[in-house]
């Protein structure tokens, strides 16, 4: 897709695909003014009898001769093609001629060229015309082959919507936290002293967590503790600690950010078989229903049974 409305009409004039493509354009823009038989003469170069191509119209014999330079040429060098062009319609005996060019031309440079064609019949595609005939969702295969400028089709709009609201998206989601979510999680246990070492926050989701808060309740001993985390960026992050802990521990983590709030359920079982505290988890929304994520370690249910949520 491009950004310019008038895009096609750029590429036109600062032409620079050569002689060859412009023939065959300039072949394709007579076919769609109902030019019939259109027979081209050697647009990859030879002698071409003074006509780049034959056609006919209303049963009339035409040939068409196709003029597109780089950029806008004066008034005097377009003429003189076109003078040069007239001697091939003379000589092949045609009763008019095509002349397709990418130059721009004035209504009186208009009328001069249809005065010098005499008794030839002109009919003259300027860069105005063969721009507007180009720029037809009829024609958008052609200008995509010559010029490379794809169509703005129902498609296109749509895929171009879904890429905005996929930024903006990701933009909020740089901003707030988007759907990103975390999770308390304990490990690197002590059996001895009955302690966890590594107090450990586990991000979710591919946006940072911002102004994030941590409410931490003890459903068996109604203790609570609050951290102030911040922002986490990373996975995840820990703090050395020296938590306390009994065979079975049940926590609420009531988890609060700026993208919302949800809770974390964390049971904790102390294990001889895996020699540390198993955990069992899951983070709900804020309705308390909507299961988020569940984690279950390996060995839990073996020895303790499904968890049980409260």
């Amino acid at each position: 897709m491009t950004n310019r409305w008038d895009e096609t009409w750029h590429r036109l004039r600062e032409w620079t695909n050569g002689q060859a493509p412009s023939e065959r354009l300039a072949a394709q823009i007579l076919i769609d003014a109902e030019y019939v038989g259109l027979d081209p003469s050697h647009p990859l170069g030879g002698k071409d009898g003074g006509k780049d191509a034959l056609g006919s119209k209303h049963g009339k014999k035409w040939i068409m001769a196709a003029y597109f330079p780089r950029g806008q040429k004066e008034f005097t060098e377009i003429r003189t093609k076109f003078e040069g062009d007239l001697l091939g319609a003379n000589t092949n005996r045609a009763s008019g001629i095509a002349f397709v060019t990418n130059q721009e031309l004035r209504l009186a440079e208009r009328e001069e060229l249809h005065r010098l064609a005499g008794g030839i019949e002109l009919d003259l595609f300027h860069l105005e015309r063969i721009t507007a005939a180009l720029d037809k969702p009829s024609m958008a295969s052609v200008r995509y082959q010559f010029l490379g400028i794809e169509s703005i089709t129902a498609n296109s709009v749509s895929a171009l919507r879904d890429e905005i609201s996929a930024m903006q998206q990701r933009l909020e989601g740089l901003q707030t936290g988007g759907d990103s979510f975390c999770y308390l999680m304990f490990y690197h246990f002590d059996l001895e002293k009955n302690i966890a070492q590594n107090f450990t926050v586990i991000r979710k989701g591919q946006y940072p967590l911002y102004d994030l808060r941590l409410r931490i309740v003890n459903m068996n001993t109604g203790h609570e503790l609050n951290k102030q985390w911040g922002e986490i960026s990373a996975p995840a992050e820990f703090n050395f600690v020296k938590w306390q802990l009994t065979p079975h521990e049940y926590y609420r983590v009531f988890i609060h950010a700026r993208n919302g709030q949800y809770h974390q359920d964390l049971q904790l079982r102390r294990s001889h078989i895996a020699e540390c505290w198993l955990a069992a988890t899951r983070v709900t929304g804020a309705d308390g229903a909507t299961i988020r994520f569940q984690h279950i370690d390996n060995g839990y249910e073996s020895e303790f049974g499904e968890p049980e949520w409260k």
